[in-house]
């Protein structure tokens, strides 16, 4: 007798998506819930007829709001994120309710139509985006408008009329060099703007725009040019951190400038010199990427913060800025020339460095320098070894930091064995009277930081003379000073931390015993 195997046959998936919803509707949400397992095609005809219908709840809100809007006050506000790659059909949905909130005269309006999980390829994003409604571009009422992952194109008549426009976003938006251009010539009272991650323009200029103040543009794909003729603008952030082409950039027209960002630009020194030469207001200045800069030079009276991150060519560092007070450099090792009588933080991060005697006594010299400025200084390094003081140096400069009272290291990378008794006594050799020294670093399972709190006593003396160990030195040696240590451990991965009390200079023989951390040890 033959037996007959039956098929599975997935029948649910063959109807029609509206029987589907009919059938849905008779259903409570937990016997849906239950259901969805049988057939994808049901799952996703549930999940779909759920947003059909909070979405045609949507539209008859805001219509209704529309048709009573003469006895209502404006509409403050409407948000819009839509996932419209995969359902095109949507499109018609979105301008209608978009009509509705215009017609509302609408201040606040925020349109989104992508989906987070979506994963785009460059040469394609344009043409799978929803096109913007151009009515958006005509909206009078609109005084916000932040548009993300869509197609940007101008109206029949070319004719951009954002009258009361104040803040404009844009991200991740397909646009043209004719439309943006066209854009920011109808909002005549912009007073901010965001363009972030959009691509199809290679330009932007603005000119005639009396009163925008801040100017941020970041990582927008083939960008090469920013022409701002914009006298109150006093903010300035332009960022390209993946830039193959470095960014030309006219800015020397905006006098107003108290902020300035710029990362991937294409500046030389003597722009630089110029640039801040002729601004009366600047107050910080952020220089990342800027390869072209080799000699910097600066003269800005009224400079309060300066970053200088992985320009890899400067050599040497000119600041006339007397009232600067926080100073960040991330980069080779440099010569330094500088006025700066107020600053009170100080962060070095050496990411080019030579393990050598020379190089040693240049950084030591140049932490010297620093330390004649501020009382506070922070060294970062790539890793514990970074950060030496042989012998033979010890020899030649002899306490150069003797002013010092506050330093901090921070070391990005440890290598087992790590010694923190090594490490404070190189600080100690070459900052013999410091009043702290904290100790930061990573390993594979956490964090670490010991702080080091110092006070001294005076040095013995033999027959009315000081000890022979630190005749040549400017002040007396640690060792016959230290009289008591203050340390304090603080982990990742334990939550409370360790104090302790250490007397003489025998700190040393027990620092590492009490600093390193047992995980350290099992991953050792």
């Amino acid at each position: 007798m033959k037996t007959t195997r039956i098929q599975k046959v997935d029948r649910i998936s063959g109807l029609p998506e509206p029987i589907l919803h009919h059938i849905l509707s008779f259903l409570s949400f937990r016997e849906v819930a239950k259901t969805c397992v049988l057939s994808k095609t049901w799952d996703r005809a549930w999940h779909r007829g759920r947003r059909l219908k909070l979405l045609g709840s949507l539209e008859r809100s805001i219509r209704n709001r529309h048709r009573h809007c003469k006895d209502l006050v404006s509409m403050e506000k409407f948000n819009m994120v839509v996932d419209l790659f995969k359902d095109q059909e949507f499109a018609s949905f979105v301008d209608r309710c978009v009509s509705y909130a215009i017609g509302c005269n609408v201040k606040k309006l925020r349109l989104d139509f992508a989906s987070e999980n979506y994963d785009y390829d460059e040469g394609d994003r344009g043409k799978r985006w929803y096109n913007l409604s151009p009515i958006v571009l005509c909206a009078k009422s609109i005084e916000v408008l932040k548009l993300g992952r869509c197609k940007l194109e101008l109206p029949i008549r070319n004719d951009v009329k954002l009258s009361r426009l104040r803040k404009l976003h844009l991200h991740e938006i397909d646009i043209n060099n004719h439309v943006i251009s066209n854009l920011f010539s109808g909002c005549p009272l912009i007073e901010e703007v965001i363009v972030g991650k959009c691509q199809g323009f290679d330009s932007i200029e603005l000119f005639g725009l009396f009163r925008i103040i801040g100017i941020m543009m970041f990582d927008n794909w083939g960008f090469k040019r920013v022409d701002a003729k914009v006298l109150n603008v006093s903010s300035l952030t332009i960022v390209q951190h993946d830039a193959i082409i470095p960014f030309d950039i006219n800015i020397l027209y905006c006098t107003n400038l108290e902020n300035i960002k710029l990362v991937g630009a294409s500046i030389t020194d003597e722009w630089l010199y110029k640039l801040t030469s002729e601004l009366p207001f600047l107050e910080s200045l952020y220089l990342g990427s800027c390869h072209k800069l080799k000699r910097i030079k600066i003269s800005s009276p009224s400079l309060d913060t300066l970053q200088i991150s992985e320009c890899v060519k400067v050599v040497e560092l000119e600041m006339d800025s007397p009232n600067l007070s926080d100073f960040t450099y991330d980069g080779g090792m440099i010569s330094l020339c500088s006025n700066a009588l107020a600053l009170s933080n100080i962060d070095l991060y050496f990411n080019l460095i030579k393990l050598d005697t020379q190089w040693n006594v240049k950084l030591v010299e140049l932490l010297s320098q620093f330390h004649s400025f501020s009382e506070m200084l922070t060294l970062k390094v790539s890793e514990d070894e970074d950060f030496n003081v042989p012998k033979e140096l010890r020899q030649i400069l002899p306490s150069p930091l003797s002013s010092g009272k506050h330093f901090q290291l921070v070391i990005n990378k440890v290598c087992l064995p790590f010694s923190i008794a090594k490490v404070v006594d190189d600080f100690l050799s070459v900052a013999p009277h410091t009043e702290t020294v904290s100790i930061d670093y990573y390993y594979s399972h956490g964090w670490s930081k010991n702080f080091f709190e110092f006070s001294y006593k005076k040095p013995l003396v033999n027959e009315g003379e000081p000890s022979p160990c630190f005749k040549s030195l400017p002040i007396s040696c640690w060792q016959h000073c230290i009289e008591e240590v203050k340390l304090e451990i603080f982990n990742s991965d334990s939550i409370d931390e360790k104090m302790c009390s250490l007397r003489g200079a025998e700190f040393l023989e027990k620092v590492d015993g009490l600093c390193l951390l047992k995980s350290m040890m099992k991953s050792a």
